[in-house]
Formats: structure tokens, sequence, C-alpha cells
């Protein structure tokens, strides 16, 4: 056995008794020493028959023991009976992305679910949302997933590639042979949806590439060798996107690294003007065409000024005119995460969030936050739980008694108000004036004709007391299509009553999307980057909305959650 395998079979035996529940110094000696024989620049099985593998740090008697049974018969004893007690439809819930093994057994106890067509089903009649640590996105990621699991794909929303991907570059990194692994492509540009997952590897040795390539491709989650040279691999994935691996030298990453993370057209851009400056550039060199002497670069930004540009940020490169303005220097400097002042739409537990509003602020507190709204459902949207008006001004009141406990933090009060189906607010007009933050949305009446859906939101957006237009185009990625609606249009009254359009940041939505938010951007309307989070871990989400106004070319001054308290409280209520 190779070690990749052998070190797959610790990982699965610390699921499994992850699963079980044993304790979690149990676990963790498995997952050691599955990393630590994962990073061996030895076979295994040639340190076990010197007896030299007593000496690896984070291997005990225990596993060496389990490594000889391994080695004499493709398995160890606990790892079978492991596999005999639990069901193995389970580990396919456990590789469900944000499940695991603890949220695996949860589902499995609470709910008898065994497989993936039970768990879905769990999900639709809404009995997941109700256990501890899940909630209402957990079940919609659930139903989406699966869904995604069953068409096999060819496109992943970016939250779900990004995971892929971050899982198979773990993995390479661990590996002896690899120096580095970089994810590129259309992840690394922040593309929406992407085509294939691309990873960049660096081997430590000329000679180690195909080895790393064998290792690579027993990974699980990979199902099929498309085509394979050297130094690159194309591989299905269980979720039917593609995934690509390319292995190089060290004198190559830089080049490889800007050509492998692309667009295509960007690339053709940079080959023409590469070749008018007597240049030849291709994946893994720029070379002279006079005199046929390789460019020695040491950042992508060597080639870019080698060819008289400024450097062009990933979210950048897609043949939209970053060329010119980089030849001419005058890329913008783009708004970036750090420049993030606060949220203005998130939820929690008085509607259907995980969390207090305590609990909201402090983590906002630590991601560097200075202010955060709190906009709960209105009544309209009973399966979220929606707040009457009594119960919102009493969350009101509840949130003034926490701003005079807090220094140097403010939590605006708020609302998600439903856009109803005849075009009026969920929340009367004396409500929603005694909000800081008000963002319409529409939650129902998808089907409704364009015309009807956008009067619904030209509505909200000429009340007085509406702020923000929340998701404005009601898409979740991979999964339901935008509804019929008129967006220049929104953006055409945006402009004209002087409101602000959102990007919604989960992964699942990234609405608006780029070509709008440039739109936007042109016309003068300003927006709010926002995560939308349900729980703490979502309001980590903000960096996706962050690319989705990167791609779009927005600066600072476009973001109005990027301008101090004092500023954004005159623009709220200016």
């Amino acid at each position: 056995m190779r070690n990749a395998e052998i070190a797959w079979s610790f990982y699965q035996i610390a699921d499994l008794l992850d699963f079980k529940g044993e304790e979690f110094f149990k676990t963790r000696a498995y997952r050691r020493a599955a990393r630590t024989i994962i990073g061996l620049q030895r076979p295994v099985a040639e340190l076990y028959a010197s007896g030299e593998l007593k000496n690896v740090s984070g291997i005990g008697k225990n596993i060496i023991a389990k490594i000889g049974e391994m080695l004499v018969s493709g398995e160890c004893q606990l790892h079978r009976k492991l596999k005999q007690e639990i069901p193995a439809s389970l580990l396919d819930l456990m590789a469900l992305p944000g499940i695991g093994p603890k949220r695996a057994k949860l589902l499995y106890e609470r709910l008898g679910v065994t497989t993936l067509a039970e768990l879905e089903q769990a999900a639709r009649v809404k009995k997941v949302r109700d256990l501890p640590g899940m909630g209402t996105k957990t079940e919609q990621g659930i139903i989406q997933d699966i869904g995604r699991l069953k068409k096999k794909t060819h496109r992943l929303p970016l939250g779900v590639a990004r995971e892929l991907a971050a899982e198979l570059s773990e993995y390479l990194g661990q590996l002896a042979a690899v120096q580095k692994a970089t994810v590129t492509g259309d992840i690394r540009r922040w593309a929406e949806l992407a085509h294939s997952v691309d990873i960049l590897a660096v081997a430590r040795n000329r000679e180690d590439a195909e080895d790393i390539i064998e290792a690579f491709i027993i990974h699980p989650v990979l199902v099929e060798v498309l085509w394979r040279e050297h130094g690159r691999v194309r591989a299905a994935s269980r979720w039917g996107v593609p995934v690509e691996l390319v292995v190089v030298n060290e004198d190559q990453y830089w080049l490889a690294l800007l050509w492998t993370t692309g667009s295509k057209y960007h690339l053709r851009r940079l080959q023409l003007l590469a070749w008018q400056r007597g240049w030849r550039l291709d994946l893994f060199r720029l070379i002279s065409r006079h005199s046929g002497q390789a460019a020695i670069v040491d950042s992508e930004e060597a080639i870019y000024r080698l060819l008289g540009l400024q450097y062009v940020v990933p979210e950048l490169r897609e043949n939209n005119g970053e060329i010119s303005a980089a030849s001419g220097g005058t890329l913008p400097r783009l708004v970036e995460l750090p420049d993030i002042r606060g949220d203005l739409h998130v939820h929690t537990n008085w509607s259907d969030g995980m969390s207090s509003i305590e609990e909201m602020a402090l983590r906002a507190r630590e991601m560097g936050y200075t202010y955060i709204a709190v906009t709960d459902h209105s009544p309209n949207l009973k399966i979220a739980r929606g707040l009457s008006p009594e119960k919102l001004l009493e969350q009101f009141e509840k949130i003034r008694v926490l701003n005079r406990q807090l220094e140097d933090f403010y939590i605006f009060t708020g609302v998600e108000v439903d856009i109803l189906a005849e075009g009026k607010l969920d929340h009367m007009d004396d409500v929603l004036a005694q909000a800081d933050v008000v963002v319409a949305s529409i939650h129902s009446g998808f089907k409704q004709d364009r015309d009807t859906i956008t009067k619904r939101i030209i509505a909200a957006i000429k009340n007085e007391h509406v702020d923000i237009i929340g998701h404005p185009t009601g898409r979740l990625l991979g999964h339901r299509e935008p509804y019929d609606v008129d967006v220049e249009e929104i953006i055409e009254f945006a402009a004209r009553y002087n409101k602000v359009l959102e990007i919604n940041a989960s992964p699942d939505r990234l609405d608006l999307n780029d070509f709008y938010v440039q739109l936007a951007r042109e016309s003068g309307v300003r927006v709010a980057i926002n995560t939308d989070a349900h729980d703490l871990r979502r309001m980590d989400e903000m960096v996706y909305g962050v690319s989705v106004a990167r791609r779009a070319w927005l600066e600072q001054q476009h973001v109005v959650n990027t301008l101090p308290l004092s500023d954004l409280l005159n623009v709220l209520h200016g």
C-alpha cells in the first residue's frame, strides 16, 4: 500500500470514531498519524520493514501495529469493524460540505437519517432546522448540495468550489514532495461559478512530479482520471466538476500561476502584448523572440512590469478593459476586506437566526467592525418566525439598552421587511420610521411577471423609510434562477431616490452580480456589502461579497459600509 492509501484509511477511521462519539484524543491520534504519513519522504512499507517507523514522531505502537496489518492484508481489523458497525452510506453524509462526522451522528440519532436520500427528505420537510447547531441556512444548503450531487453539474458555486479546492490543496501541501500548492483558475479570480477546480503545485525535486500526481488521483473526492500528461492531470470529482492539477518546478511557478489563473481572454491579450514587445508567453515561459533567452521573474508583478503594465489583480482578469487601464496606469484601488467597517444585514434568534444579538455584536467586534445592523424578518415570512410590530419594537428597545452599555461599537436597529406580492411593505410606515436600517426584500411571488416584480421593488424604493434593497434578483446559485426583474430599471430608480443596493455576500447568492454592480457604479448608486448571516460562522462570508465588488471595479467610496459610523448615520438619516 502507498503512503496516501494508508493515510486515507486513518482519516476514515478517525471520522468513524468521531461518529461513534469516541474520546477526542483517540481520533486526534489517527488524524495526526495520517498527516504524518502523508508528509513522509520515504514509503511507509520501507520504514516499517526496517523498524525505523518507531522513530517517526506522531506514530506510536498502536498505529504501527495497524500499519503492519494494512501492509499484510490491505486493511486493519479496526477499520473493517467500524465499517461493519456504521452504514457505509453515512460516509456520504459526512462528505457533504459543512456536515462531517458529528453532524452526521446528530442526524442519524435524532432523525434516523442514514442515506443522502433520507437526509434530503428530512431537509425538505423542515426537520433539520430544529436540530442543535443547524438552522434554515444549513437545511437549505443540504438540499442544494445533494441536488448538485444528483445533477453532477459541471459548474459549482464559488463557496462549494472553494471548499473542495481547500481540501485538495491542503492534502497536496502535506505531501513531502510538494513545496507548496496554490488554488488558481476560476476560484482565484473569484468567479461566481467555477467550471473547474485548478491547483498548481511546486515539486521539491524535478523527478517528483509523477509521484505527486499518483498520490493526488487516489484522493477519495476524485472518481475518474479524464486525461493525463507529464506534470498535468485532469480528473472528475464526486461533484461532477473537473479538477486539474499542474505540477511545476520552482523556477516555473510565477508564469504557471499567471497562466493557470486565466481568464483565457485576458491571457490572449497578454500574449498579444508580449509579442508586440518582443516576447513569447506561454504556460511555463516568457522568452525573448530575438535572443531566445527566458525572462527570470520572481512575482506576477514582475511579469506585468515586463509587459509595461500595472499589476492586475486576479479578480479583474476578465478582458473587461483591465489591460488598457493597466497600460495607462489608471487601474483603481479596489475595495478590500479590511475596508469593511460593519455588516448591515444579519439575523438573530429573535427570528430565524442561531445566535443572540449580543453574540452577533461580539463577533462583529472581534472582526474589527464598529457597527452592525440587526435586521430580523417581518411577520409575513412565517417560516422564518418573522417579528410582529410589537415584537420588533421590543427588540429595538433591547438594542438601545445594549448600545448604552457598549463602548466604541454601535448596533443599528433594523428590519428586513418583505416586499409583499401586491407591492406593499410588511410593516406600517410608523414602525419602519423607528428603525435605523430598513432592508426591503422579496421572499415570495417569484413567478410573477417581469413588470409586476419590477414595480414591487420600485414601490419599495419610493418608500422614504427604505434604505437598502436586499438580494435584488432573488437568485440562489445552482439552485434557483433570478426572478424576472428589470434590474436596469431598479438601478435607475435607486439612483433617482438615493437608495442603496445590496451585494448579498452569501456564496449561495452573490446578488447583485458583478455586471449589475458595475451598472450601479456607473449610475452613481452605492452598494452595501452584507452577509445576511444567520449564524456566527456565516459572518465570515463577507469576503465573498467583497470579491463581487472587486470584480465590479468598486473602490472604497462606492460601498456605504466602509464609512465611519458618523458618516453612515448621515447617509441613512440624511
